[in-house]
Formats: C-alpha cells, sequence, structure tokens
C-alpha cells in the first residue's frame, strides 16, 4: 500500500517569466482565466491535501504564512501555470520519482524538486521518470494571450459545474431583458438596471455578488464579473471576465482584468489581459488585429514571439495608466506602474515604472509611484502591504531599465 501523499505543492517555472508583466507581481497561479483563478482550479483537484506555496523569492513575502512554510517529503508537486483538465486529479497516482511532462515541461511530479532548482526556472527532468502527461491533464500556459484565448470556453466549463444558473438573487429592473435566462446567474446584491440586456444565448452569464448593471448596458456571454464589479452605463461587454470590483465601460472584447481595475470610459478594449488596479483614460484604444491579417509578434523579454494568433491586443501590468485619446498597436506589452500619454503609439514594448509615450519615455522614481499606488489603493480602502510595497521595490530595481530610456531618479 502506498504511502498517502503529505502535501500538494503549486510551483513556479520558466512562465513565470514569459508570463510578465503579469506575473511580476504574482505568482503565477493567481492569475484569473474564468471563474476561477489557475490556483483555485487547480486545488479543486485535489481538495483534501494540505496547500504549500513555490514562489520566487520576491514574492515570497506576500503568501500566507502557512502556504510558505516547510514542505514535506512525499508531496505532490503540481505547476502552476495550467488550466487543469478533467484528468489532473490522476497526478495524485504519480509514483515518488515520477514526473508528467507537456511540451517540453514538468507540469506534476511525486516527491523532491532536483538539487538546485529554483521556483522561477526551468524544472529540469534529471533524475525524474517522466511521462508524457495524459491530453485530459492539463493546457500549460506559457504567455497572456494563452489565457486570454482560453478564457471564454474557461467560463463555460466552470459554469457548467456551478449548478447555480438559472438562479437569479439580484434585482432586475422589469424593463431590462434577459435573453436565455437559464443561462445567467446573478449574485446576491447584483442589480441589472432599467433597459440593460443580458444575452446568454452565445454562452453563459455569471454575475458574482453585488455587480451593478447600468442602463442600456448589453452583456454577451460568455462573462463572469467578479463581485461589487460595475459595469457602466451603454457598455457594450462580450466574452470578459473580472476579478473583485472592476469598472468596465465603452466596448470591452474576449479580455480579462484582474481586479481593482477601470475600463469604464468609451473607447474599445480587445483581447487584452489587464493587471490589477489599472486606469485607462477616456478614449483608450487598443488594436487586437493586424491590417494585413497575419499573426501578432509580442516582445517577450528579449525575444520578438510569433503567437499564431490573429487576435491579440494590450498586456498591461498592475498599477499600469493610460491618458485619455491614448492608442496601442497590437501585441503592445507595457510593465508595472507605467502611465502612458501623450499622441501617436507608444512602443510595444514599455519596461515597468516609465512614464510618457510615444516621443519620450523616463523612468519615474519609485517613492512617486508609491505615493500614486497609496492614493489609488485608498479610494476602495486598501493599503499596500510592506510585503507588496518590498516587491515593488524589487520590480523597480530590476525589471524596470531598458536601453535608451533615462531615469529621473536622483
Amino acid at each position: 500500500m502506498p504511502k498517502p501523499l503529505s502535501a500538494l505543492v503549486l510551483f513556479e517555472d520558466e512562465a513565470a517569466l514569459t508570463l510578465e508583466p503579469l506575473s511580476l507581481t504574482r505568482p503565477v497561479w493567481d492569475l484569473q482565466c474564468g471563474i476561477r483563478t489557475l490556483g483555485e482550479k487547480i486545488r479543486a483537484a485535489f481538495p483534501d491535501l494540505p496547500l504549500r506555496l513555490a514562489a520566487r523569492d520576491h514574492l515570497r513575502g506576500m503568501l500566507e504564512p502557512e502556504a510558505a512554510g516547510e514542505i514535506p517529503a512525499g508531496a505532490l508537486w503540481i505547476n502552476g501555470a495550467l488550466l487543469p483538465g478533467e484528468g489532473l486529479a490522476a497526478a495524485a497516482q504519480l509514483e515518488p520519482g515520477s514526473a508528467w511532462v507537456r511540451e517540453g515541461r514538468v507540469i506534476a511530479f511525486h516527491g523532491s524538486p532536483p538539487t538546485g532548482w529554483q521556483p522561477g526556472t526551468q524544472l529540469p527532468e534529471s533524475g525524474l521518470h517522466t511521462l508524457e502527461a495524459p491530453s485530459s491533464a492539463a493546457q500549460a500556459v506559457r504567455y497572456a494571450w494563452d489565457l486570454v484565448h482560453a478564457m471564454p470556453g474557461e467560463i463555460e466549463r466552470e459554469a457548467g459545474r456551478l449548478r447555480r444558473l438559472g438562479r437569479h438573487e439580484g434585482e432586475i429592473h422589469s424593463t431590462a431583458v434577459l435573453l436565455a435566462p437559464e443561462n445567467v446567474y446573478l449574485g446576491p446584491g447584483s442589480r441589472v438596471a432599467p433597459l440593460a440586456m443580458i444575452d446568454a444565448t452565445g454562452g453563459p452569464v455569471v454575475l458574482d455578488d453585488g455587480v451593478q448593471v447600468g442602463p442600456h448596458a448589453v452583456i454577451e456571454g460568455p462573462a463572469y464579473l467578479g463581485p461589487k464589479s460595475q459595469v457602466k452605463p451603454q457598455a457594450h461587454l462580450h466574452a470578459v471576465c473580472s476579478g473583485p470590483e472592476c469598472r468596465m465601460g465603452g466596448e470591452v472584447n474576449t479580455s480579462i482584468l484582474q481586479s481593482y481595475t477601470n475600463k469604464q470610459h468609451g473607447g474599445f478594449l480587445g483581447h487584452s489581459f489587464l493587471g490589477s488596479w489599472c486606469n485607462l483614460g477616456s478614449g483608450t484604444e487598443t488594436s487586437n488585429l493586424k491590417n494585413n491579417y497575419s499573426p501578432v509578434k509580442v516582445q517577450v523579454g528579449d525575444e520578438l514571439v510569433d503567437t499564431g494568433k490573429l487576435f491579440v491586443g494590450l498586456t498591461l501590468g498592475d498599477h499600469s495608466k493610460t491618458a485619455i485619446g491614448s492608442v496601442f498597436n497590437t501585441g503592445t506589452v507595457a510593465g508595472v506602474a507605467c502611465n502612458l500619454y501623450g499622441a501617436g503609439f507608444p512602443p510595444r514594448y514599455i519596461p515597468s515604472f516609465s512614464w510618457g509615450g510615444a516621443e519620450k519615455l523616463v523612468r519615474y522614481p519609485f517613492n512617486r509611484t508609491l505615493d500614486i499606488a497609496r492614493a489609488v489603493m485608498a479610494r476602495r480602502g486598501r493599503q499596500p502591504s510592506d510585503a507588496e510595497i518590498e516587491m515593488l521595490r524589487w520590480i523597480h530595481r530590476h525589471r524596470s531599465q531598458m536601453a535608451g530610456i533615462p531615469s529621473t531618479d536622483k
């Protein structure tokens, strides 16, 4: 009789780098895709195992102390950059020293990692008995656009398991329209205003507790809006998901908003992923399709990656903002704590803590940026913790410099 597993360990591999800037401020398993984060989905496959977390050093202070504690022998390690499938639970049957591999990456193993390995780097297969992971186990995630394109299907899959579709526990005005109401869930405290329309004929629509939908707004499924999110009057949302307390207006199509992020004015956001505490100024427009209909290429670190996708929009790190009338080319990536403004298209790759736009970018001082973050978070009754401040300071030191961008630091 094999010994029972001692714990479930979520770990980060090299996808922690290719998912930047979104993964700069959180472990990969905290990224949203559908109704739950990656970690919540993985955890659901192993509900009875104690949880441990193996994250990069600059994020360890943000982990729950118990989960960041010592990892016992005989644990099951699962890659945090996964979209789990029905077969992931079978990883619990891996023999000690065995590993599942998918697309050249270890996605699960039983035992201890190779000596010298550090979270956030490629996990070597040396010393492990490797097996090809079943196709039903999981989709390995490497880039932000993997999550954006998978998101609509994730909402449909997860909503089907909720067993809450068809329950309308919020307030629906008599002039509001629900198409396919049996495919809609409204949580307690939610409200659908006069003349708004929720169209679930193309996929489920799940509005979590306290979501407010303004007059004349249109939401087309599949869609998930996190607790206390707001949909502004006359907004048009299709295939979107958000974390808690996001605000959306204008047109949003096939996009993910992580949490506490505002895109509440006119303008188009398409096939994009916005981190937390972002704000898009009125009239911000993102291109998600090239005029020649060729696949979009995206700068990922030092590499220009061919996504193989026709539709890729903006990837925006936490605490970043755009001014009114801002425009972005297909496949633009902007880092953490950027403030982007001015006429014309800014560069398609913008390092963290950059201020400016097409004409000029400067590296902004850390303390002044922190003052802004504190002011923004206070509007939602929040303040950055000491661990969050140290994490942002690390990003400023190690991920905010690029040749040709002057610094305003003293």
